[in-house]
């Protein structure tokens, strides 16, 4: 007689075992990184966090396990009000997207179909890019000197044309941040001309994320869209879960233009992240060692590179970032790209703090032979 089997003890079952696996991945409380526990390349290209998901997170990932069948109804909901709470606003203010970068592409959408966007260059090319991509049209500003956004040259192409302005703040792929203050400026000075796209995938990261926030721009009822993701400081960038932060007629514009489903287990885990500050000062305080270990390596060889105030650093190669690419494949690291107009630099994603030593050496070896 073939045995029978109890579907429901059978899903309780695989989500205890998967409990036990990510448990037997703790260390110290915190979940060591998967790059650092297998021979794979060390990837220094994607900035991402490979301190996280936190362990709370996981558990809940593997809680949610048996739930896979099912729909996220009501953990969204969740989510936006423990948003909503922290950062001052209603629920009605808040939106959940699979990532920021399907965001990016409603905003893309929404605004670049009925006027022209103004970004700078370079910048996160994702916005853009779709812009681009279904029929419209962006308008791209150099950086300044100091590779920060030049505001009041974006202020200068802004035209009656005008539907987005898109500011990421910290800049990606350069690291810098443009000045809080300036900023309010330019979005008080602008935002009844054109709505003002700040991405913020960032802003956990810095030292005092609340100063350099625009969210006060949302409370005092100003034309902002600002984005945030669980990519980075809650180390999610596979699980997809971004949100928005916006007036109620902005965030009404923009849901008709979601175009997935939120998964349960993803929106589970960043519940149980966002909650977890523990983890987030710890992965704060790794990133920031990290950079502090490649900038300092840049200087000792005295590689030009942009101060970073993301999980990542620009720098001067000197020469091809092809050649230099390939060198560092070689030594199984994968590093980034070139962005014009900057050919010479490459941007370098941070690992765990071991890596980062171990690219630093690799560094030492490509420059002095």
């Amino acid at each position: 007689m073939a045995p029978t089997f109890d579907r429901r003890h059978l899903f309780r079952a695989s989500g205890a075992a998967l409990g036990v696996v990510a448990t037997g991945l703790v260390h110290g409380g915190l979940r060591r990184a998967h790059a650092a526990d297998n021979n794979g390349p060390i990837r220094l290209v994607a900035n991402e966090n490979p301190y996280g998901p936190s362990a709370s997170a996981q558990e809940a990932m593997a809680n949610a396990l048996a739930d896979g069948w099912m729909y996220a109804t009501t953990e969204a909901r969740v989510l936006r009000g423990l948003i909503a709470e922290r950062e001052g606003v209603e629920p009605s203010n808040v939106l959940i997207t699979a990532g920021s970068g399907e965001l990016l592409k409603m905003a893309g959408l929404g605004f670049g179909q009925t006027g022209d966007v103004v970004a700078a260059r370079p910048t996160f090319s994702m916005l853009v890019g779709y812009v681009r991509n279904t029929g419209g049209t962006v308008h791209e500003i150099n950086l300044d000197k100091n590779m920060i956004h030049d505001l009041a040259a974006m202020e200068g192409r802004i035209s009656d044309n005008t539907s987005l302005v898109y500011v990421c703040n910290p800049n990606n792929p350069t690291g810098t941040l443009s000045d809080a203050d300036t900023l309010r400026s330019f979005i008080d000075t602008v935002e009844s001309r054109t709505t003002v796209f700040v991405d913020e995938a960032y802003v956990d990261l810095l030292e005092d994320p609340s100063s350099n926030a625009m969210v006060d721009q949302v409370k005092a009822g100003k034309n902002v869209i600002i984005a945030r993701t669980f990519s980075k400081i809650h180390g999610m960038a596979g699980l997809r879960i971004g949100y928005a932060i916006a007036r109620e007629d902005l965030i009404k514009r923009l849901r008709p233009l979601q175009m997935s489903f939120l998964n349960v287990m993803g929106l589970r885990a960043a519940v149980a992240s966002y909650k977890d500050i523990e983890f987030q000062e710890f992965s704060k305080s790794k990133i920031q060692e990290c950079v502090s270990i490649t900038q300092s390596a840049f200087e000792d060889l005295g590689l030009p590179y942009t101060p970073s105030k993301g999980n990542f650093v620009l720098f001067d190669t000197g020469g091809s970032v092809r050649a230099f690419s390939t060198a560092m494949r070689r030594k199984n690291i994968l590093v980034g790209r070139s962005y014009a107009p900057y050919e010479s630099w490459c941007r370098v994603s941070m690992g765990t703090v071991e890596q980062m030593a171990v690219f630093a050496e690799a560094l030492r070896e490509y420059y002095k032979g």
